[in-house]
């Protein structure tokens, strides 16, 4: 026997599906009886021309007013939470990154002798891990002072023999003698522990070299707002800027050569000699002091000039340093001007009149007697 079924058509599977997608609340029995044969009458009417397939939506919600069952409740979809991390997950986390790493670096000849470089000069990231974390100690604990070499601690030799016990301390971790280290097959918190110390390192020494190249400080690093707005920095500074020299001038406007200048309290407005360099290399100057006697003064102003490679005109000048110059002041002259205080008013002196000048009468000389 011939089957005569119109065969089921795609269109006809897909709005099928979803009908019965948004009926997936109702139970088995009663979705199959709204669903039964519906592909196959639905397949027969398409194929007759008719227009049948629109909302799924609609359609289902059709389905069920007819059935008389009520609507879909709309059911929040739960979002699986991620799976708890365990010590062998954290493990096998670490290990993938580390044998990732590694692929990577052997992708590439470039990249293999930069790691080639880099392990070579670990030592000297131990050294250099000491010397960040015991500098770090010094500049969060007591008076700010500046980043040095050796770390003082605030006590006389107190910073090398903290620096050097750490320096041995961070080569035994490298070398894996003092600390497990973070290779594979090693306990994981000790291998945590040394990924952040390392990471700490890397932020703190970033931390000392943006405050080197803006003049800021580190937070978190004991350095105090004064320092930050110049107060407590050496020489003569006006809003946190350098003051390299200065130019008076009197109440008529002329130039000052020579002007002292003292603080209320008597004590020298002077200029550090360091702090009085300008520039670079063959364009750097120093300002040079007047002297008293043999003593350069650096309260005295204007400072002259000397172009110096290096150090300080307080130094003997280079072979390729040169003459001593004068400073040649912003303005020849500025407009004068006038004090605040009134001047003071002498009472005038009350006149005596016009003095009167009295002539003598000349006396008869006298007759001699006959």
């Amino acid at each position: 026997m011939n089957d005569t079924r119109t065969p089921t058509r795609p269109e006809v599977e897909a709005f099928v599906a979803d009908v019965r997608a948004r009926l997936a609340d109702l139970s088995d029995d009663e979705r199959e009886e709204l669903l039964g044969g519906l592909e196959a009458d639905l397949s027969d009417q398409v194929a007759d021309g008719a227009d049948v397939l629109g909302d799924p939506a609609a359609y289902a919600a059709e389905l069920r007013a007819a059935a008389g069952l009520p609507e879909r409740t709309r059911t929040r979809r739960r979002v699986p939470l991620p799976a708890r991390p365990t010590r062998a997950s954290v493990t096998d986390d670490l290990d993938r990154l580390r044998a990732r790493f590694f692929e990577l670096v052997e992708s590439h000849p470039w990249s293999r002798q930069a790691w080639a470089i880099a392990e070579a000069a670990r030592p000297a990231w131990w050294v250099l891990r000491a010397w960040i974390a015991v500098t770090f100690v010094d500049q969060a604990t007591g008076e700010w002072e500046y980043v040095t070499l050796l770390p003082s601690l605030g006590v006389t030799l107190l910073g090398p023999a903290v620096l050097l016990a750490a320096i041995v301390v961070s080569v035994l971790i490298g070398l894996g003698r003092l600390w497990p280290g973070s290779g594979p097959d090693r306990p994981l918190l000790p291998r945590l522990a040394l990924i952040a110390a390392n990471v700490a390192a890397v932020v703190v020494s970033l931390g000392f070299a943006s405050a080197g190249q803006h003049g800021d400080i580190y937070s978190g690093t004991g350095y105090n707002a004064g320092y930050r707005a110049g107060h407590h920095q050496p020489g003569l500074r006006v809003d946190s800027v350098k003051v390299r020299s200065l130019f008076v001038y009197d109440a008529q406007g002329n130039p000052v050569e020579g002007a002292q200048i003292f603080r209320g309290n008597g004590d020298p407005l002077a200029i550090e000699p360091e702090q009085a360099a300008i520039g670079r290399r063959e364009n750097r100057k120093v300002g040079c002091g007047w002297f008293n006697g043999t003593t350069q003064l650096f309260n005295v102003f204007p400072l002259a000039q000397r172009e110096q490679r290096r150090g300080t005109c307080l130094e003997e000048p280079g072979p390729d340093d040169g003459a001593i110059t004068e400073a040649e002041p912003p303005f020849a002259v500025v407009p004068p001007v006038t004090s605040p205080v009134p001047p003071a008013v002498v009472p005038p002196v009350p006149s005596a009149g016009p003095t009167a000048v009295v002539t003598p009468k000349p006396q008869p000389k006298p007759q001699p007697r006959p």
